[in-house]
This record gives C-alpha cells, sequence and structure tokens, in this order.
C-alpha cells in the first residue's frame, strides 16, 4: 500500500510490521536506565556483605536486565536450581531468588568450612541445604530491601521451591523484570537471578524520578552485620569450681547421701571459671539476689588454660 507525499506528490512506501502482543509496555530506555544504576548498586553492596558473610573475597557485577513474560522466565529454569520466593510487603506481590548449582554448591560448601573448590553440582538439594543457606537468602533480601528503599517496601525470604512449581505463584501472562548477577567466586562463575512483577519496576522507576538521588549510591547506612549477630548468638559452656584436686580412694568408697565430703582445699583458695571446659579465670562463688554467680578475681595466664577432660 503506497500514500502520496503531500508536497511532492510522490508516492510514500508504509512500513508494516508485524505486532507482537509480549512486547506490549516494554520498558522504556530511559526507565531501563534508572533500575540498571539502582541495581548496579546493589551489586556492590551484595558483593561487600557476601564477602563477609561467605568468608572470602568474590566478585558481583550486573549483566542484564530484561522484561519477559511469566512464561517464558519459566522455560529458562534450570530444574536443578534454587528457587526461592520472597514476600513483598505491603505490595502483597512475590519476588524470586534463583542461585544456579555451581553457585548453590560452592557457598554451601564454603559455609561449612571447606574451600570451595571441590563441590558437587549434581546432588539431590535437601533440607539441611536449604537451612544452610537461610542465612544467605536472608542477606540477599535484606540488600534487595535497601536497594528497593525509594518504595518502601520489606523483603521477606520464604522456603524454597522446586522450578516446576513455580506456576503456582505467578500467571504465566504476568510480566516480570529479570535482573541478572554474575558472581564469581572460589575460582568459579554462576549466576543470582532477582525476579519480581514488572508492576514493581515501574513503581520504582515513578519513585526514582520524583527523588533522582535516591537511586545514587554509595549507600551511606551500613547495619550490622548478619555473622556478627550469629556469633553474638552462639552458645558456649560455662561453669565454676574448684580446682583439682585428688582424694583417696577410701573416701570415695565412703560416699553416701547425706555425708559431707572434705576436698582438702583451703576455704580462702580461689575457685575457676572454665569456658567449654578449659580454665580462664580465677572465680569465688557469690549470691546475686536469689541466683548463684561467680565474681571474677584474676584472668589466668594463657600459658595456665588447661583443657580439662
Amino acid at each position: 500500500m503506497t500514500r502520496k507525499h503531500p508536497k511532492s506528490g510522490q508516492p510514500r512506501e508504509r512500513t508494516i510490521q508485524p505486532c507482537n502482543f509480549r512486547s506490549a509496555g516494554r520498558l522504556s530506555n530511559e526507565s531501563a536506565r534508572a533500575l540498571k544504576t539502582l541495581h548496579e548498586s546493589l551489586a556492590r553492596n551484595l558483593m561487600n556483605s557476601l564477602d563477609v558473610y561467605l568468608g572470602t573475597a568474590l566478585e558481583v557485577k550486573l549483566t542484564s536486565l530484561e522484561q519477559m513474560s511469566m512464561e517464558d522466565y519459566r522455560a529458562g529454569l534450570r530444574q536443578n536450581g534454587y528457587v526461592l520466593p520472597c514476600a513483598l510487603a505491603p505490595a502483597s506481590h512475590t519476588m524470586l531468588l534463583e542461585l544456579d548449582p555451581p553457585l548453590l554448591y560452592t557457598m554451601i560448601d564454603l559455609l561449612l568450612g571447606g574451600a570451595g573448590t571441590s563441590v558437587e553440582e549434581h546432588r539431590e538439594f535437601t533440607e539441611i541445604d536449604e537451612a544452610i543457606l537461610q542465612g544467605v537468602a536472608a542477606l540477599i533480601a535484606q540488600q534487595v530491601e535497601r536497594a528497593w528503599q525509594p518504595i518502601g517496601v520489606s523483603v521477606t525470604p520464604g522456603s524454597t521451591v522446586r522450578p516446576n512449581m513455580v506456576h503456582k505463584l505467578f500467571p504465566p501472562t504476568e510480566k516480570v523484570l529479570l535482573v541478572r548477577f554474575e558472581v564469581g567466586l572460589a575460582g568459579m562463575t554462576g549466576f543470582l537471578h532477582v525476579a519480581f512483577p514488572a508492576s514493581i519496576g515501574g513503581h520504582l522507576v515513578r519513585n526514582i524520578k520524583a527523588d533522582p538521588s535516591s537511586a545514587r549510591g554509595p549507600v551511606r547506612y551500613f547495619p550490622r552485620l548478619p555473622l556478627e549477630e550469629r556469633i553474638l548468638d552462639c552458645k558456649f559452656t560455662l561453669a565454676g569450681g574448684l580446682p583439682e584436686v585428688r582424694v583417696p580412694v577410701r573416701e570415695l568408697a565412703a560416699l553416701a547421701v547425706g555425708a559431707v565430703f572434705r576436698l582438702g582445699a583451703p576455704v580462702d583458695s580461689a575457685g575457676r571459671l572454665f569456658l567449654e571446659n578449659k580454665d580462664f579465670y580465677e572465680a569465688a562463688p557469690v549470691r546475686s539476689g536469689k541466683k548463684k554467680a561467680i565474681e571474677l578475681i584474676a584472668p589466668l595466664p594463657a600459658a595456665d588454660w588447661t583443657q580439662r577432660d
């Protein structure tokens, strides 16, 4: 079909292209740039946080940001990958975190004290693996929540799902944004994917445009690290008692309920505070209100720390 140009009178060809309804509502270049800048900052924060949590140097960089249908996203999922839904409140939406197997099992090996260099990529993912990765998932969710501060959402990790069950979380026709991060760790490279409804991306862009400074890094607020919190919550065995004394077998043989057993230690001699069965302090028993307590008198030299059986 042709149309004449109004001035020259010459016919002008019309360009007709097939319509792809899946491409409707695509991100504009401006919106894509705003989201890219935001998630580049997220990549830097993830690198710093995971470095401390895993105890080894790593690199995290944004490789792509793409809008697609949920059906297309599901088709690209690895069947043995790690897929974790995260609830977004108060938006009542769901975000998905996905780790591919090489990265998944390298992180598990590092968290178990290994070097992360010899991992089994083809074994079945277990409940123990999921428990080990809970800290990693919580850390990633925390950093996403910080990056998305302009829209004020909280990100709460749930339980892992198999890739073939993702269709229960999103309608197949829903548009999602897929953010891909490349992670270099322990001599290998793996991928972290973050997928969320395109409507959340639109909301982010509108808030970034309203307050451009919210998309600029670096982030000035650094919360307490999860690793430190976990260490402070660890529990150790603590006990108080006398230094080692030796008694004759005949006195031990005479032990009976109600008997007073003489230990042979002077009343004014200091006792000990034992931490994980090692002597660390000279101490004495005292009372604190209605509770028994131990008063620390003096630290023992490191050379005197002895392991008690």
